[in-house]
Order: structure tokens, then sequence, then C-alpha cells
């Protein structure tokens, strides 16, 4: 009996696509992902933008992760995960978050995930590359053929490339195809946004786009406020108010983007993705 349920239980793993049967045979463009916000940025710190380490965010469900690429005052030619200023929170060099990332790939099969690069300090991909390089998880970085339809999950699981990556700036497809120009193939709604009537379903990244045909999209769904540090004027995650913000105020903006764009947001993206329904409504809107 223990080894015709030990036997059932790997074929039930060898059929889940990011944790579920139904999104096997969906295109990578089909299915919507709860992206974190400055993913790194945890604990107590005032610009920390989630209350979980990356391993806890992917346990639970994460599956797009943003990273904001800096140079450090100390080591210019470092690449370091930083918010607000690397000053205020640095969560170390790049490569060591992707050899964690790498990691749980490798105890985890069946999960796709992206990874997106506000690339701050408009670093060079091949900058970008080497860090990628220095650690593990180059056997799972997948590279689109822009000439052929995106493909399922499952497609992407057996190939072992797994691992979507975009940048904001810099991208050279040419040399460095993997680390995909973000702009070309996602938009981004506004992110600025300050209050709970701040959020809207306009075109803010980049602005030459003039229509969401043919292009995913990241639904920008997180607070700002402003802390002054001596004559420092940083902005800060809104951590009170993440509760109602990944609660009803999201799912009013995923409605209105959903008729202003006539699809669903492809990639969600938050602070805090635990307090609130976050998950829930990526569910929901997965129908799965």
């Amino acid at each position: 009996l223990t080894l015709v349920l030990s036997i059932l239980s790997l074929v039930k793993c060898q059929n889940v696509c990011n944790g579920y049967s139904g999104l096997c045979d969906r295109s990578y463009t089909n299915i919507t992902y709860l992206v974190t916000h400055d993913s790194y940025a945890v604990g107590r710190n005032i610009a920390a933008t989630q209350n979980f380490p990356i391993i806890d965010q992917l346990n639970q469900g994460v599956r797009g992760l943003k990273f904001s690429a800096v140079a450090p005052i100390l080591d210019r030619a470092a690449v370091h995960l930083c918010h607000t200023s690397c000053s205020i929170l640095d969560a170390g060099p790049a490569s060591g978050v992707l050899d964690t990332i790498a990691e749980w790939l490798d105890e985890h099969p069946r999960e796709v995930i992206t990874i997106m690069w506000n690339n701050l300090y408009n670093m060079k991909a091949g900058r970008l590359a080497n860090v990628y390089s220095a650690s593990k998880i180059m056997p799972y970085i997948y590279t689109h053929d822009s000439s052929k339809p995106w493909p399922t999950l499952n497609e992407m699981i057996d190939s072992g490339k797994r691992v979507v990556n975009f940048v904001d700036s810099q991208a050279d497809e040419k040399n460095i195809p993997w680390l995909m120009d973000q702009f070309q193939l996602v938009f981004e709604t506004p992110y600025e946004n300050t209050d709970q009537n701040s959020f809207k379903c306009t075109i803010d990244r980049p602005s030459t786009l003039k229509s969401p045909d043919g292009h995913m999209y990241v639904m920008n769904h997180f607070l700002y406020g402003t802390l002054k540090l001596g004559n420092i004027e940083a902005q800060v995650p809104q951590r009170d108010s993440a509760t109602v913000t990944n609660s009803k105020s999201l799912r009013e903006q995923i409605a209105e983007c959903t008729r202003t764009f006539g699809k669903k947001p492809n990639f969600i993206e938050v602070d805090f993705y635990d307090d609130g329904d976050a998950m829930e409504i990526v569910s929901e809107l997965n129908e799965v």
C-alpha cells in the first residue's frame, strides 16, 4: 500500500505545473503570476517591501521576482540588490540570491518562475549576465525564439528551461538573447502610487507604447510613502495599509485593467504579498 501511495503521489506531482494541473497546457503568456516587488527586501527595515524571504515566497506560490540592480558606493563594480538606498537596505550580491533560487529550483522540478530587473544604474546586459554566470542558475535559463509562440508551462518544464528573465533597460538580445528587453514584450501600469486612489490602468512604461495589443503587462499595485532622513528624502513602502491594498483595492484595479486592456494582467506586482488576499485573487484569475 505504501508503494502504491508513493507512486500515486509521484504521478500527481508529475501532472502539475506551478502547483496546478490546470496550468500545464496553458501558454506562459496565458497565466497570471504573483510578483513580489523588490522580493529580497525583507524584515523590519523601513525600506522592506516583504515580510518573508524569497524561499518562503516561492514556497507559498509567488512565481515572479522583481529585482533592482544597484552598484553599491563601496564597490561600484559589484551588482547588489538594494531598495531605496544601499545604505538603508542592501540584500547583498545578486549572484548569491540567484544561487538561492537555483537551489530551490533543484528541489522543485515542476515550477516556472520569472525574474524582472529594474536596471537602476543602466548596467550593460553583459554585466548582469556575468552575475548569472557566477551563480548556479544558468542551466535553468529560458531563451525565447521570437519567431515561435510562447511554450506551455509543461513544455518549459520538460525542457528544463524554467526561468524567464526580463530587463527594463540596456538589453542586448543579439549577444544575450535570454535577458529579454521587457518593454518589447511587457508593459507596466504606473508604479509611483501614494494612496488607494492613485492606481491607474494606463500604459506607463514604455511611454512610447500606444496600444496594449501584442504585449503582456505588469499591473503595479503597491503604495509608497515618503520619509525624510536628514537631508535625504526616501520612498518607503506603506506596510500598515497592505491588507487593504492587497484585497479590495487589488480586485478593483484588476477589474478596471481587464476592462481597459481587454485582458487579465500577466503579472501582478505587490508589497507584503502575504497581507490580504493577493494569493487567492491570483488563483481566481487563473481559475485553479
